[in-house]
């Protein structure tokens, strides 16, 4: 999928993945950081201050204007967590250069792109800090919204108990009293830190002149000194010595049921497409056993679905039930899986899971973010493969496989949020 790429820095790479379905194109910063306690909440609030201002453009008014004369580009932070990676930076679409007269839009675009992540506003050696306060807010309230979001708060809750000892508990967006200590000096420091010693990815997605666009950010890092860090690849855990239960109590009136699973699958083990498939049958579809069984036929749950992490190798199962049905429903997704496990898949039921997840890979290609997502998340697993590849491989699949495949999955920890005696929440 990646066309071309090339090292500009040391520890910075641009990469190019050539287009032309779009009448965009696409660019992204990435600074990818280890997953950590300490420094996480200065990640996911470095990019929120760096979209407040630049040298040249120092007002997120300014900003928009700018955009505005770009024909509406449109730019955005971002932030994500991938295994023991954290991921913060910067995105932009911006239209493609043959549909606007008399502008470079993709390089204008890259400047003010490239002065975002690297030529921020300062105030005597430090942030603004009434942009880092405001931010601050915004950041807070998005912590505490998935609080308010039970769904996303039970799995929350499930990757912190269940993975204690490990990264992948860590959340993206630290907590809300760390970022609370934050002030626009040490987050100014933190930036610092970010800049010297961060790996740092660069993508273009779309049709320019890759070699102007490289050269641009080859200039912007002769000024900036460099000295990369190795984020260092985390062991995943297969085995599971005992089943971990958590429960707890909040003012809800549905109980959220999460369970969570070790796959002792790793993306190195070329399982990617089985995995895929594997949830297709389980959870993950409209045709999925969770789904018509436990959910439909059974009504033991609001909403039932499985969600793969293969980074992480884990698998979860989230859904919504009646306290009253915790145990029977557990029950009732742990036999599903033993149905897979036993080889109990029916042809209708993979050929309708091959048909789903083909048309899922195909449409990766329909946005230019989702393709620089897939290459760049198995870059960072250090693998090769394309969506197209990968659906190729899915046309071979048997039933003796994805059986073999999930033999291996263990269940780790059940998690239940269950009401408060008259909850009204």
């Amino acid at each position: 999928m990646i066309t071309e790429s090339k090292i500009i820095a040391n520890g910075v790479r641009i990469s190019y993945i050539k287009t032309d379905l779009f009448k965009t194109n696409y660019l992204s910063i990435n600074f990818v950081s280890p997953l950590e306690r300490s420094s996480a909440c200065f990640n996911s609030l470095l990019p929120l201050v760096l979209m407040r201002g630049t040298r040249s453009y120092p007002s997120q008014r300014e900003i928009n204007t700018r955009l505005q004369y770009l024909y509406s580009g449109d730019v955005a932070a971002r932030n994500s967590s991938f295994g023991e990676y954290q991921i913060f930076g910067f995105k932009a679409n911006m239209l493609n250069n043959r549909f606007a007269k008399d502008l470079d839009i993709t390089m204008e675009t890259v400047d003010l792109l490239s002065e975002l992540a690297f030529d921020p506003y300062t105030v005597d050696g430090a942030f603004d800090e009434a942009y880092t306060e405001g931010e601050k807010i915004n950041l807070i309230d998005t912590i505490e919204a998935e609080i308010n979001e039970k769904g996303r708060y039970a799995i929350k809750r499930l990757m912190e108990e269940m993975c204690k000892e490990e990264v992948f508990g860590i959340s993206k967006l630290g907590s809300v009293e760390e970022v609370e200590k934050i002030t626009n000096k040490s987050l100014y420091d933190a930036y610092k830190y970010a800049i010297k010693h961060y790996p740092i990815e660069i993508f273009f997605v779309g049709n320019g002149d890759f070699d102007k666009i490289a050269e641009k950010f080859t200039q912007v890092f002769k000024n900036i000194e460099r000295a990369p860090i190795e984020v260092s690849k985390v062991a995943l855990i297969s085995e599971v010595t005992r089943i971990k239960e958590v429960e707890e109590t909040e003012n809800v009136k549905q109980g959220k049921l999460v369970l969570g699973f070790r796959t002792g699958y790793k993306p190195e083990d070329n399982k990617y497409h089985l995995m895929q498939l594997f949830n297709e049958i389980f959870g993950a579809s409209p045709v999925a056993k969770l789904f018509l069984n436990v959910r439909e036929k059974m009504s033991l749950c609001y909403y039932c679905r499985s969600i793969i992490n293969q980074r992480n190798g884990i698998m979860l199962v989230s859904s919504g039930v009646e306290f009253a049905n915790k145990e029977v429903a557990q029950k009732a997704i742990l036999e599903q899986l033993q149905m897979i496990k036993d080889g109990n898949i029916t042809e209708e039921e993979l050929e309708s899971a091959k048909k789903s997840l083909k048309n899922g890979y195909m449409q990766i290609y329909d946005s230019a973010e989702a393709m620089e997502v897939w290459a760049f998340f198995r870059r960072l697993c250090g693998i090769s493969t394309t969506p197209k590849l990968e659906s190729e491989k899915v046309k071979n699949a048997t039933v003796s496989e994805i059986k073999e495949l999930a033999s291996k999955i263990k269940l780790d920890t059940v998690y239940f949020l269950k009401g408060k005696e008259n909850a009204n929440g």
